[in-house]
C-alpha cells in the first residue's frame, strides 16, 4: 500500500512503473478490505465504535489532509465530505460497520453486493462524495471476510502452494498486458468513478470489474496460503496497520518533494521503494502506534462520548 502510493506521481514516466503500479492496485486493497470484514464478526460492538473509531478520525484527518493541501489545491477545493487521498477507506469503514448488522440479515447479500458492486459503476450518482462509489465495490470483500470462518481460513490454509505461484505469475502477465495496451486506465482499479468517466466501451468496465473480483479474491486465497499461524516480524506490522495508514500519506508527500529533484526514473523508483519500507517500520512501531492512539483518544474524548457497554445479547 504504502509503495503504491509512492509511485502514484510516476506511473505515466515508466512503463516498468506503471506495470508495479497496477499490479499491487489489482489486489491490494481488495486483500485489506476482506482482512477489515474478517476481524469485524462481533457486529453490535463493530456498530457500537464506528463513530469514534472511523468516522471522528476520518472528520479529523481529512480536515487536516484539507488545509495542508490549500497551498496546493487552493481554498476553494476544500470539501470535509469528499476523503483526501487514502482517507476514503475510514469512511467507507464507517457506512460498512454501522451497516453489517442489517446487512447480513438479507438473504442472499453477498451475490448482490457483487451485483451491485459491478452495476454501480453505470450511475453517475456514486463516486468520490463520501466514498460512495468504493463503498459499494469494495462491500462484497468486506462481506467475504466477514463470512469467512476460521475453520474455513484452515482448510484453504496450504491447499496448493502451485496454485497460489500460478495466479501471481497470471495476474503480473496481465498487469503486463493491460499496461502495454492500454485496455484499462490504472485509475479504474480505485473503483472511485463512474464507467462514464473512462474513455471505454460499457461492457469492457462491466467485465474489468468481475475480473477484479476474481482477482482481489484470489489473492485472498494466496494470504491464506503464505501468512503462518505464528508471531513473525510482520506481525507487529500487521497489528499496528492504523498509524501507516493514516500517517504515511503525509510522509510520502516529503518522498515526492525529493524525487522532484531526481532526474533519473529509475533512482526515483528505488527512493519510492526504500522510502516505502523505512515508512512502513518507523510507523508501525509499537511506541508510535501508543502514542499516536493516545493523541487520537484524548481529541476524540472531547467530543465524544465514551460507547457505554454492550449488553449480553448485544455481544453475541
Amino acid at each position: 500500500m504504502v509503495f503504491g502510493h509512492a509511485l502514484e506521481l510516476y506511473k505515466d514516466s515508466s512503463f516498468f512503473i506503471e506495470v508495479i503500479y497496477m499490479f499491487i492496485y489489482l489486489f491490494h486493497m481488495p486483500v485489506f478490505v476482506f482482512v477489515s470484514g474478517y476481524f469485524s464478526k462481533n457486529v453490535g460492538k463493530s456498530r457500537a465504535k464506528a463513530v469514534r473509531n472511523f468516522l471522528v478520525p476520518y472528520l479529523i484527518f481529512n480536515t487536516i489532509w484539507n488545509v495542508v493541501s490549500i497551498p496546493v489545491v487552493g481554498i476553494e477545493s476544500m470539501s470535509i465530505l469528499t476523503p483526501g487521498w487514502a482517507l476514503w477507506y475510514l469512511i467507507s469503514m464507517f457506512f460498512w460497520r454501522i451497516l453489517l448488522k442489517d446487512l447480513i440479515r438479507i438473504k442472499y447479500i453477498f451475490v448482490i453486493s457483487l451485483i451491485l458492486g459491478v452495476t454501480t459503476g453505470l450511475s453517475k450518482e456514486f463516486g468520490v462524495f463520501l466514498s460512495l462509489s468504493r463503498t459499494i465495490f469494495f462491500l462484497p470483500f468486506f462481506l467475504g471476510g466477514y463470512y469467512t470462518s476460521e475453520e474455513i481460513l484452515l482448510g484453504l490454509r496450504h491447499k496448493n502452494i502451485i496454485l497460489s505461484i500460478v495466479i501471481l505469475i497470471l495476474t503480473g502477465i496481465l498487469a503486463v498486458l493491460l499496461s502495454y495496451f492500454h485496455v484499462i486506465p490504472v485509475e479504474f482499479l480505485y473503483g472511485s468513478s463512474s464507467y462514464d468517466n473512462f474513455s471505454i466501451p460499457v461492457w469492457v468496465a462491466l467485465l474489468a470489474r468481475g475480473c477484479m473480483y476474481i482477482i482481489g479474491f484470489s489473492f485472498v486465497y494466496i494470504l491464506i496460503n503464505i501468512v503462518k499461524p505464528n508471531k513473525t516480524f510482520f506481525s507487529t506490522v500487521g497489528n499496528n496497520t492504523f498509524s501507516v495508514y493514516i500517517l504515511h500519506t503525509y510522509l510520502v508527500s516529503l518522498v515526492f518533494i525529493i524525487n522532484h529533484f531526481i532526474p533519473y526514473t529509475w533512482l526515483q523508483l528505488l527512493i519510492c521503494l526504500v522510502t516505502s519500507i523505512f515508512i512502513t517500520y518507523i510507523l508501525s512501531r509499537n511506541k508510535v502506534m501508543r502514542t499516536f492512539n493516545k493523541i487520537i483518544n484524548n481529541f476524540i474524548n472531547i467530543f465524544v462520548k465514551k460507547p457505554k457497554p454492550l449488553g449480553k445479547s448485544e455481544s453475541l
